[in-house]
């Protein structure tokens, strides 16, 4: 007997662990207007050894989002608002989509560029 991970596994961590974001599908549908939906953020570490071994530590920001919630995945060059969190979580900005990682049993994992604007 086969596991639904989808709804047997994902589902019960995103009702408890994800929060609201809003994307905005300027590649993945370009006649939409902006659209809510939910997501689990965090930041994975990376750590980078330099020929002179000399360690170069760094982070990857990624946003998990569960396949079954979108008619349509968001993809490259789609951004996403991830807002404030009902449990008092402040908003964490705005980024762009760097890449798009399925995992094969109903998650994606979106890979974020935070968008920096300059102040005048």
């Amino acid at each position: 007997m086969g596991v639904d991970y989808s709804t047997d596994i994902y589902l019960p961590n995103y009702n408890m662990f994800a929060r609201p974001v809003t994307f905005f599908p300027i590649k993945s549908q370009p006649a939409v207007t902006s659209y809510d939906a939910r997501g689990i953020f965090g930041t994975v570490p990376i750590d980078i050894i330099s020929m002179d071994a000399s360690d170069v530590s760094d982070q990857r920001t990624i946003l998990d989002i569960l396949e079954r919630e979108f008619a349509v995945l968001p993809a490259q060059q789609d951004q996403v608002y991830i807002g404030p969190d009902p449990q008092g979580m402040p908003d964490v900005g705005t980024f762009e989509i760097n890449d798009v990682a399925t995992n094969g049993g109903g998650e994606t994992t979106l890979v974020l560029r935070r968008i920096v604007t300059k102040n005048p």
